[in-house]
C-alpha cells in the first residue's frame, strides 16, 4: 500500500515559520524550524482526519531571495575556483615535463626549480602520463 505524500513549503515571515501545504490548501506556523514538521504533520492529520505517522512529508525551505543570490554567487565562485585549480594543476604538470624534456634536467633540478620535491616531480610526471592516456 502506498502512503500519500504531503509538500510542506516553507517560508520565513517575521519571526515565524509558515508551512504551506499545498494538498490540503491549509497553513499553519511554527516559531523554530525544527517544529515544521510536528506542525505540518498535525494540521494534515487534523484536517484530513487521519493519524499524524499515516503519511510522509517532504519539507521544502524557502531561502530569502538575498540569501539565494548569495548561495547562487557562492556556487559560481566554485566552479570558477575548480575550473582554476585545474588549469593549475595541467600548467604545473607542463612545467614539470618542459624542464626535464625540453631543457633536460634531472628530476632534483626540476624539484628545486619547482620548488617541490623530488617526489613530486615524479607525480607531475605520472600525472602527465595518465591524462594523456
Amino acid at each position: 500500500m502506498n502512503r500519500k505524500t504531503y509538500q510542506l513549503r516553507v517560508t520565513r515571515e517575521g519571526r515565524w515559520w509558515i508551512i504551506d501545504v499545498p494538498e490540503i490548501d491549509y497553513r499553519t506556523q511554527a516559531r523554530r524550524l525544527s517544529e515544521v514538521e510536528y506542525m505540518g504533520r498535525d494540521l494534515i492529520a487534523t484536517m484530513e482526519d487521519v493519524a499524524a505517522d499515516s503519511f510522509d512529508v517532504t519539507m521544502q525551505i524557502e531561502k530569502p531571495a538575498d540569501v539565494a543570490a548569495q548561495l547562487e554567487d557562492a556556487a559560481r565562485l566554485d566552479r570558477e575556483a575548480q575550473e582554476a585549480t585545474a588549469r593549475a594543476a595541467r600548467d604545473r604538470r607542463a612545467a614539470a615535463r618542459r624542464l626535464r624534456e625540453v631543457y633536460e634536467l634531472s628530476a632534483i633540478d626540476t624539484a628545486a626549480v619547482l620548488g617541490v620535491t623530488r617526489a613530486r616531480v615524479y607525480q607531475l610526471l605520472d600525472d602527465t602520463e595518465k591524462a594523456s592516456a
